[in-house]
């Protein structure tokens, strides 16, 4: 299975270092991204990655730990900026509790113990491109609360009024 589309519109730049990671060519992902390129995990900054080793590394090792396809919602872009938004579904693998303890992700219990477990995450990019066309800033939204929700005991759920 793939994850590109047919479409008349241009590729982004977020796509082809999508696509790109998604087909394990970890060259032309390289090449998506500015050599000063910097990427925040948000919303609480937990974790930067700064310059194009260290981002390509978070690409390539997130790419390795989970090989899914993931749905696609949303990916637009100016020749300064863009919007990425899909839906991360899956089963929590050893690999995949790996890769979030490089993170920073604040976890409220052992996330060893979700291995196995069915999930889905919605995450979203926000990122401004170079004069070259690389990404240059990114941040990366990953909505972690409607994540661990999925994972507690029904007991422990609250429902607030506004």
């Amino acid at each position: 299975m793939t994850t590109e589309t047919k479409t008349t519109e241009p590729m982004t730049v977020f796509r082809k270092l999508f696509e790109s990671g998604f087909h394990n060519d970890f060259k032309a992902m390289a090449d998506t991204i500015a050599d000063d390129c910097e990427w925040i995990l948000m919303p609480d900054m937990n974790k930067i990655y700064k310059g194009k080793n260290e981002v390509v590394q978070l690409c390539t090792q997130g790419k390795l730990a989970s090989d899914k396809t993931p749905e696609i919602l949303f990916d637009k872009a100016t020749p300064e900026w863009g919007v990425f938004e899909y839906i991360n579904k899956g089963v929590i693998t050893k690999e995949a509790v790996e890769f979030s303890k490089t993170t920073g992700w604040k976890f409220p219990s052992d996330p060893s113990t979700l291995v196995g477990k069915k999930y889905a995450v919605g995450v979203s990019f926000i990122y401004q491109i170079n004069k070259e066309g690389k990404i240059s800033h990114l941040r990366e939204y990953l909505d972690m609360a409607g994540l661990m929700k999925q994972f507690e005991p029904a007991e422990k759920l609250v429902a607030y009024d506004a």
